[in-house]
């Protein structure tokens, strides 16, 4: 017998079952799925194809429903003053800002009262800012707002603190 250390030992062999004398059971089979847009059989349904069939569906409408619309109307109304408010004092308060750093910059002071400006590089820096501002007014854009509230959020830090 040639011992070989490489080759792995074979596996003792296994008894099968002994045939059977009864038939084996036939596999089921599987109902074929139907395909998408298929045509089907049997009687096709009535569509109403006439205008006055729809119209008289738009009549019976629900009242329940017309009462939901009719309150969310109300809602929507309420909330457009709520916007218009808002709306209002951000801008007056982004307007406010900006006032106050122009009248800061412009040297809007008692005459005994020392000037106190920032640095020339800071003024550079804070007109690089403004010339750097890309905003579509007619648009509307709340981004638009958003980069205006940063760009004077940017230039206040640049002005010397005690001012």
């Amino acid at each position: 017998m040639d011992v070989n250390p490489k080759k792995a030992p074979l596996a003792p062999a296994v008894s099968q079952p002994a045939p059977s004398s009864e038939p084996k059971p036939k596999p089921k089979k599987k109902p074929k799925a139907k395909l998408k847009g298929a045509a089907k059989k049997g009687p096709a349904k009535e569509k109403p194809s006439t205008a006055k069939a729809k119209s008289s569906a738009k009549k019976l409408a629900n009242p329940a429903r017309e009462d939901a619309a009719r309150q969310v109307a109300r809602e929507l109304s309420k909330l457009r003053s709520v916007l218009k408010e808002v709306g209002s004092a951000v801008v007056d308060r982004l307007d406010g800002e900006a006032a106050a750093l122009a009248l800061f910059l412009d040297g809007d002071r008692l005459p005994e009262e020392k000037p106190i400006l920032p640095c020339a590089g800071a003024l550079k820096a804070m007109t690089a800012l403004l010339a750097a501002l890309k905003v579509k007014p007619k648009k509307g854009r709340v981004k638009d707002l958003a980069r205006i509230e940063a760009l004077l959020s940017g230039l206040a830090a640049k002005t010397p603190p005690g001012a």
